[in-house]
């Protein structure tokens, strides 16, 4: 009855976290679920929009092999992460924004987003928040981020303290992503996207300000998204 009474009167737009369930050097298997649950928590009160229960399960390649990772087929996961959004717009959703904490998703998600206009007639966007917000890692920090690195490590240290194991780190030594090299399992669950770059960084002030800055600049965007669709047609 609630829901009945808010959407889409009240709201008619939703986030989608979706992640996966990987290794990810000292921090957690699930942090590509962690993130992206909650930047939408920081954004949903902001913007007036509910939140969706949680795509746990995603398209794990390099690190499956590593304890602790898992994967499903790239038909699975698409196919579901479809019909959970159709379910959506058919609850009354006009807009749909999935909040993407993992690389492996992203090219399903380009087809479900295309997928959904066509057939549901909704708006929706896939955003990946570290790929967004390349520019705060580099602003607050420095330096680029990478897999399980300084970015995806500070979110979860500003997210939950606890949740990083920094005695670990001296067991986790970091590999550069190289072009011309395939690797199955990677070589590493840390990847440095640069040379000397994108290592985990015990700052919690740094890591509480990359997070707030995040969140600010994801909210932006999708308002922005939001006003480019209005001309458009209902």
């Amino acid at each position: 009855m609630e829901f009945r009474e808010i959407v889409p009167k009240k709201t008619d737009t939703v986030i989608l976290p979706v992640g996966t369930v990987e290794a990810h050097g000292i921090i957690p298997l699930g942090t590509d679920i962690i993130i992206p649950e909650r930047l939408s928590e920081m954004i949903a009160d902001a913007m007036n929009v509910l939140i969706a229960p949680t795509v746990n399960y995603g398209i794990t390649k390099s690190l499956l092999p590593y304890p602790g990772s898992m994967t499903v087929s790239q038909k699975a996961f698409s196919d579901y992460t479809f019909e959970v959004c159709a379910g959506l717009a058919d609850n009354g959703f006009r807009k749909i924004f999935i909040m993407n904490g993992h690389g492996g998703n992203i090219d399903d998600l380009r087809t479900i987003v295309r997928q959904l206009w066509a057939e549901k007639r909704v708006y929706s966007a896939a955003i990946s928040w570290w790929l967004l917000c390349e520019d705060i890692v580099r602003e607050v920090y420095g330096e680029t981020g990478g897999h399980a690195g300084l970015d995806e490590t500070a979110a979860i240290h500003a997210i939950d303290e606890n949740l990083v194991q920094w005695k670990r780190l001296k067991k986790v030594q970091g590999a550069t992503f190289k072009n011309g090299v395939i690797a199955q399992p990677f070589y590493s669950s840390i990847i440095q996207y640069k040379e000397g770059e994108g290592l985990p960084l015990l700052d919690k002030g740094k890591a509480d300000i990359f997070l707030k800055k995040m969140a600010e600049k994801i909210r932006k965007t999708m308002q922005e998204i939001i006003s480019g669709w209005k001309p458009i047609r209902k």
